[in-house]
């Protein structure tokens, strides 16, 4: 098997790669209430940039689950593989790489065809996109991953200031993706996950922004969450 942290992504950034931090705040739904009053009470007025979306994520992870186990550990330097589509138009998907680094997260973003609009929710279906595929995608997914979790949420879209955007995520489910569970989906014990994500140089910015909001942000991961939520559930 592909050393830990190498199989998908190069250790280094490559120029395609967007390479910024992302905070999280996860938040019950009347801590999510007092957070926008917080906002308004400090003059702080979001722009909406897109309109909301639907947001489907497939999960891959080895066999023995070396991501899962990497966040959870907190090793810092570690990768999570998706494919990624929104709404319903399946046949515009991708497959991301997304890493961290010492705090500092990376996405490497690959677009793949998707002619005959494949869901890929099963073994077949997966193997039927990777092979559609199989020219562009890293050669690791088809002898070291599988699937893992299923992620859906309504996404919204803000924008801060010039270099600082927001993303609201709610309605959030999970369902495992295997043989031997049901296909029910599963809600989050999270009603919402607020994200800001910006450039690694405006860190300053970010602070002067948001140091008076009266909420602790934390590492939040949906793939954990969704793991521990339908394993436990």
């Amino acid at each position: 098997m592909p050393k830990r942290g190498t199989a998908v992504s190069n250790t280094s950034h490559s120029p395609s790669q967007l390479i910024r931090r992302e905070i999280k705040l996860p938040l019950q739904s009347n801590q999510y209430t007092e957070f926008l009053l917080s906002l308004v009470d400090r003059g702080i007025h979001p722009r909406r940039t897109y309109a909301p979306r639907l947001v489907h994520s497939i999960y891959l992870d080895t066999i023995e689950f070396d991501d899962y186990f990497d966040n959870v550990s907190g090793i810092s330097h570690r990768e999570k593989i998706r494919i990624r589509w929104y709404d319903e138009k399946v046949e515009l998907m991708a497959l991301e790489v997304k890493s961290k680094k010492n705090k500092v997260s990376g996405k490497r973003v690959i677009d793949i065809r998707n002619p005959d609009q494949i869901i890929p929710t099963s073994r077949c279906g997966l193997h039927a996109l990777l092979r559609l595929n199989r020219s562009i995608l890293p050669q690791a997914l088809f002898s070291s991953y599988r699937l893992a979790l299923e992620v859906e949420y309504v996404r919204s879209y803000f924008e801060l200031s010039p270099h600082i955007r927001m993303t609201i995520d709610r309605n959030i489910q999970y369902r495992k993706l295997s043989p031997h569970r049901g296909l029910r989906m599963k809600r989050s014990p999270v009603d919402h996950v607020v994200e800001f994500k910006y450039p690694v140089d405006n860190e300053m910015d970010f602070r002067d922004l948001l140091r008076e909001i009266p909420f602790r942000t934390f590492r939040h991961s949906k793939y954990v969450v969704g793991m521990d939520t339908v394993t436990i559930g």
